[in-house]
């Protein structure tokens, strides 16, 4: 799931984004007005709030005219846009159904052993594994899926080190070409805060990315992958965030659901061949932790 081009115009550091954040904290924007509101009804509805910051926006508003229209546009969009990516999420049972057909491996489990909560399979986690492994060794180049530590962008002019372990580098957590994250929750109950702090992790990391990328230049790619509609489905609102993050900017693509079958696999060719181009950091040294050694035609 890529952003629409028409709604990108807005840089990550742009403050039309503090817009849409506040405007979403508005107990009114969360029922009534979640899915449409117009331009007139945003001042309304910052009004009807009461508060200091809720006025301080108001005026931010008449103090930038045309943002208040933008801000009507993409509420719309980012609505649409959590529709398309919940419809396009698999339950538990469509998910392992799937992973069988793509691998004979058996599915590893997060082990959870408490009474009350769901033990639930890596399915996401093992699919998307299935996937790089294998276009990653038709590309022949070394991958790593399990990273032990934090991801590092090095030379003698700069440095940037990963705020948290990812779920995965390609080729490797040393000057990596794409990162990725991966937020399964599957269960037929309802999402938990967890989820919202799925949101803040994808965030945090894409934020330190892209202020890394504007001071030296280098983009690294940064991707999120998402199922559970169960789960999801219950976080609505933290599933809209997750757009947010993606139309800003802070993620280059969301592979939501069964697009992990149809999406994923052209993301990590793309990724395979950007990783080819940069072959002297490939051959310096392998991985550790890489999912399989680094790969010999001849072998």
């Amino acid at each position: 799931m890529k952003r629409e081009p028409g709604f990108a115009s807005a840089r990550w550091d742009d403050p039309f984004w503090h817009a849409v954040r506040m405007l979403a904290d508005q107990p009114a924007t969360k029922r009534k007005y979640a899915s449409h509101i117009s331009p007139s009804e945003i001042k309304s509805v910052l009004r009807s709030a009461g508060t200091r910051a809720a006025v301080g926006l108001i005026n931010y508003l008449d103090a930038n005219s045309g943002m208040t229209e933008m801000l009507s546009d993409y509420w719309s969009k980012r609505r649409e846009v959590a529709e398309e990516a919940l419809a396009l999420m698999r339950t538990e049972e469509q998910a392992v159904a799937d992973y069988s057909l793509l691998s004979d491996q058996v599915l590893q489990s997060y082990g959870v052993k408490l009474d009350g909560y769901h033990s639930s399979p890596k399915v996401l986690v093992n699919t998307v594994d299935a996937v790089v492994y294998q276009e990653c060794q038709r590309a022949e180049i070394p991958v790593n899926t399990d990273p032990q530590s934090r991801a590092a962008i090095v030379s003698d002019k700069h440095i940037w080190v990963s705020p948290r372990r990812l779920d995965g580098a390609l080729p490797d957590l040393l000057n990596p070409v794409a990162l990725w994250e991966i937020k399964e929750y599957w269960g037929k109950t309802g999402g938990g805060s967890k989820m919202s702090d799925a949101i803040y992790e994808l965030h945090l990391v894409g934020l330190e990315l892209r202020r890394f990328e504007d001071e030296f230049g280098i983009h690294v790619n940064h991707y999120a992958i998402m199922d559970g509609r169960h789960q999801w489905s219950s976080r609505q609102s933290d599933l809209r965030r997750a757009v947010d993050l993606l139309y800003s900017g802070l993620l280059d693509e969301l592979v939501i659901g069964s697009e992990v079958l149809t999406e994923w696999p052209r993301i990590v060719e793309q990724s395979a061949i950007l990783a080819k181009a940069t072959a002297p950091l490939l051959e310096s040294s392998q991985p550790d932790g890489a999912l399989f050694p680094k790969w010999h035609p001849s072998e």
